[in-house]
Parts: structure tokens; C-alpha cells; sequence
């Protein structure tokens, strides 16, 4: 079992107060307190921040991914053992970007979602940012462009996604009929993922000289609903190639810069130590991405090295 004072930590953090916390764990205030403080002396470090909400120290902060680790392991050393039927299923939190939400990343993960019946909680961030989730101990695994692991933690490489700037050819033919120019791209509505998302910005910056804020744009957060609005004719915009193949093929979408792709290199981050059916998660998202992205950018495969952190 986890020692009650961790679970504590936990529920202050999760809760924002001690007053919360000790009312889910049904106890008293002061005894909240209490095994706090017990922890903090034990460990030599201030683990909390005395505000509103309670937030978590440096050393808090640290301490939370080995805690969700730790809270893994009881649930898949209760589930060897148990006798009966019953008792739900394991969750595993992994953070995941949309785009490989849309394409690559079910396929990869569903046969280890049936054999070892567990549920998934996707966490949705940008690549650039998911490894934050990580590092707060939000989830267990996440997709990033990082390829530097954090401490505790090892990096492996995906593979590569390609962008392609799309469009409907209606959309193309009123916009860029002389082909892609500044003053077209200043008036033509871009269609972007949210504000994490600064693709778009850096290829009109690099190769037209316009900065965000002189081109409009809509904000489009959903793999699926991006497409959905470039079909429409309602704007242009970067989409993995993996994902509009047949709009692509059948002419419903049109490469507006064929020379002018943009490639994102995609790691899985994961902890070295790891349960087993976590472990197994990862070889699936390995194996799964190796096969979805070959031939895609400048990497075929999944590199079958890794970095530790």
C-alpha cells in the first residue's frame, strides 16, 4: 500500500486545500497536517507551498511522477494477484498530440487496450509541450518533439511526420491563382491549431516575411475538424500527409508548396522504470508508429535506440 502521507501529499495538491483534502480522506484538518509535516521532516524538503491553492515546491514537483508510478505498481500487483472478477479496470494517462490522435496512434495502442484490458486517459497537448505532463507526473508516457529526456526518464524515436500546406482547389483557384504570394497570403484565412501551434507562423515568416498578426486565421483545435474546414474551401492550412492520403489522391485537397513540406520528428518519452504492462504499452507505440510513419520525411523507421535521462 502507499504510505498514507503520500496519499495526503496527493490529495492537498489535488483538492488545492487541507480543508478539501481532509474532507475527501475523511479525516481531520490537523491531521492532514500532520502527516505532512511528518513527510517533509522524513524526506529533509519542503514538499508544499502554504497558498491558495496549495501548489507544490520544486521538490513537490519532483516527487509526483514516482508517486504515479508508484500507485501503477499497486494496481497491477493487486490485479496479479486477485482470485475474483471484479475491481475495474487500470487506467494509464499518456499525453498525446492531436494529429497522432487522428492517425497513427490507436491503431498502434489497440491490441494492448484489449489483451490487458485497460483504459487509456489521453491527455491532449501540443508535442512541443507534452513532456511537461510527464514532468508534473500527469501521465505516464507522452509524445514530444523533445528528443532530450528528462531525469528518471528514457526518449525513443518515433519517426517522422510530414506536413503538407493544403487546400481545396475552389479555395486555391480564388486565392492563389498566381500562386503562393505575399500579398495573397495576407488577405488568404489560414487555418491553425490553437496557440501552441506556431507551424504556420514560422513557414510564412521564413519564406513570405509576415509576422503572426498579418494574415488572418481560424483557430481550428481538432485534427479532424481541421481537414474538415480546409475541405470546405474555408482556408489553408499544415496537415500531416499520413492523414489526407485519399483527399490527396482523389483531388479534394491540392499541395499548395510541394517543395516546401514541413517534417516533425516525434520521441515517446516513458519512465526507465516501468510496470509491466506499461512496458508493453511502450513497445506498442514503438512498433505502431515505426510501421504507420515509414517512408515519411527524412526518417523510415523507429530508431531502436534510446537516450535515458
Amino acid at each position: 500500500m502507499i504510505d498514507a502521507r503520500y496519499i495526503a501529499f496527493e490529495t492537498v495538491l489535488q483538492e488545492g486545500s487541507f480543508e478539501a483534502a481532509a474532507r475527501r480522506l475523511s479525516l481531520t484538518q490537523s491531521a492532514v497536517s500532520q502527516r505532512l509535516r511528518q513527510l517533509e521532516t522524513d524526506l529533509g524538503q519542503v514538499l508544499l507551498v502554504r497558498s491558495k491553492p496549495v501548489q507544490p515546491t520544486p521538490a513537490g514537483r519532483r516527487l509526483l511522477p514516482y508517486l504515479a508510478q508508484m500507485r501503477l505498481l499497486q494496481t497491477e500487483a493487486s490485479r496479479a494477484l486477485q482470485t475474483g472478477t471484479g475491481g475495474g479496470r487500470m487506467r494509464l494517462p499518456v499525453g498525446v498530440n492531436a494529429d497522432s490522435l487522428a492517425t497513427w496512434f490507436w491503431p498502434a495502442v489497440q491490441d494492448v487496450i484489449r489483451s490487458e484490458e485497460v483504459v487509456l486517459d489521453c491527455v491532449l497537448d501540443d508535442q512541443d509541450h507534452t513532456h511537461a505532463l510527464l514532468a508534473d507526473g500527469e501521465v505516464l508516457g507522452c509524445v514530444s518533439t523533445r528528443p532530450e529526456p528528462i531525469r528518471g526518464c528514457i526518449a525513443r524515436r518515433l519517426g517522422v511526420m510530414r506536413y503538407r500546406c493544403v487546400a481545396s482547389p475552389d479555395f486555391r483557384q480564388r486565392w492563389f491563382a498566381r500562386g503562393l504570394t505575399r500579398n495573397a497570403l495576407g488577405e488568404a484565412p489560414a487555418i491553425v491549431f490553437g496557440r501552441h501551434d506556431d507551424m504556420h507562423d514560422e513557414f510564412l515568416r521564413h519564406h513570405f516575411g509576415l509576422d503572426k498578426g498579418q494574415f488572418p486565421q481560424h483557430v481550428v483545435p481538432s485534427s479532424e475538424g481541421f481537414v474538415a474546414v480546409a475541405r470546405a474551401g474555408l482556408g489553408y492550412g499544415f496537415v500531416p500527409e499520413i492523414q489526407i492520403a485519399a483527399e490527396l489522391a482523389d483531388g479534394s485537397l491540392v499541395d499548395l508548396a510541394p517543395a516546401s513540406f514541413e517534417d516533425v520528428v516525434l520521441y515517446w518519452h516513458h519512465w526507465q522504470v516501468q510496470s509491466p504492462v506499461m512496458a508493453r504499452l511502450c513497445a506498442a507505440v514503438e512498433l505502431g508508429a515505426a510501421k504507420a510513419l515509414a517512408g515519411q520525411g527524412f526518417a523510415t523507421h523507429a530508431d531502436p535506440g534510446g537516450t535515458t535521462g
